[in-house]
């Protein structure tokens, strides 16, 4: 038996591990995947990374995330905006100096993933299990999770992973209507999206006076922003895939259309990448369910008051859609890991 069984090696779920085992509890984390990280997946490139997934933190306003990266060593780069933006309608094109889009916003200096991985090596060898797809919790006892291949016991259990895929599990007792209600209200953040990366030998877009970012009506991108590093040696542009989930299959022709698109934006050396990477985060089955494949019109009110209790005082929950605060984002992640952990320390025996 461990004292803390931590579900999810995301950004919460490692954040929380991090904290209880400073603390001096015993530690356990649960993965289904064959790495870290969860909705923090970056390329490697050159000397860095590109962030497939999650991307962006405020410095300014998110002191929980600018607290651990100082504590990790870790540091960051503005987002780049210099130049100008360009606005795309099917009746015109516009360039011109709008508003900045990504004020104060900054990323990891070798992609959200290296905060993730960071975080892994800071927990002793074989703390972190992969390949441990839960299908059930039993809480009517001592906490018991069944996974498809292990069992696991634990004082206390932290769950970390997605509201939506927590709700497909067998739990003993059943969830509460409200707790039920609050799993799968809201789809988790950025489970609908697709995302594209373009890589290039050179920011031509930068030479040209222009800063990489873009809106679109006409598609299939219909956000586009820089996402270089000229420190580590790379330059690239991203996108959101705007085309529904059921219409985004052929990766071949989403590819030719999303660099013809970025040539209509940026000029012809776009048509040119030298790599090009597509993530749907609605096919991540640990990620999106069915339900997610619909995105939400705006950013939805996370934080459900009902995932910030614990569970028959035996399973506390942790993510970005915990947060009240900072729904949706790294430092919701990163904060509710903490609470987490704080919330159950004290029940623990060390």
């Amino acid at each position: 038996m461990t004292n803390a069984l931590v579900i999810g090696a995301g950004l919460a779920g490692l954040t929380a591990a991090l904290r209880l085992h400073q603390a001096g509890h015993d530690v356990t984390v649960l993965e289904a995947r064959d790495r870290v990280g969860g909705r923090a997946l970056s390329l490697p490139v050159a000397q860095g990374g590109i962030d497939l997934g999650s991307a962006w933190i405020w410095p300014a306003y998110q002191p929980r995330v600018v607290a651990l990266l100082k504590e990790l060593g870790l540091t960051t780069l503005a987002q780049y905006e210099d130049g100008d933006f360009i606005y795309e309608a099917a009746a015109q094109t516009q360039r011109g100096a709008f508003p900045k889009r990504y004020s104060d916003a900054a990323r990891i200096r070798g992609g959200v993933q290296r905060l993730a991985k960071k975080l892994a090596v800071t927990l002793p060898q074989g703390t972190i299990r992969f390949g441990q797809v839960v299908r059930a919790i039993d809480l009517a006892h001592c906490p018991h999770v069944e996974t498809e291949s292990a069992t696991w016991d634990a004082e206390v259990v932290v769950c970390a992973v997605p509201g939506p895929i927590v709700s497909t599990w067998d739990m003993t007792p059943a969830w509460s209507p409200e707790v039920s209600q609050a799993l799968t209200q809201w789809p988790t953040w950025m489970a609908a999206h697709a995302k594209l990366v373009a890589l290039y030998d050179k920011p031509f877009w930068r030479d040209a006076g222009l800063s990489g970012g873009a809106v679109s009506h006409v598609g299939p991108l219909f956000e586009v922003a820089d996402q270089s590093d000229p420190e580590a040696n790379f330059f690239g542009l991203f996108g959101f895939v705007g085309v529904p989930f059921d219409e985004r299959q052929d990766r071949e022709m989403l590819v030719e259309q999303s660099l013809a698109q970025l040539s209509r934006l940026f000029g012809p050396q776009a048509a040119q990448p030298t790599k090009v990477e597509i993530m749907d985060w609605a096919a991540e089955p640990f990620t999106a369910t069915p339900f997610d494949q619909t995105p939400p019109n705006g950013h939805p009110p996370y934080g459900a008051p009902a995932l910030s209790h614990p569970v028959a005082d035996r399973l506390i929950f942790a993510g970005a859609e915990v947060s009240q605060r900072n729904g949706g984002l790294i430092e919701g992640a990163i904060e509710t890991g903490e609470r987490a952990a704080a919330k159950v320390s004290p029940a623990l025996v060390s």
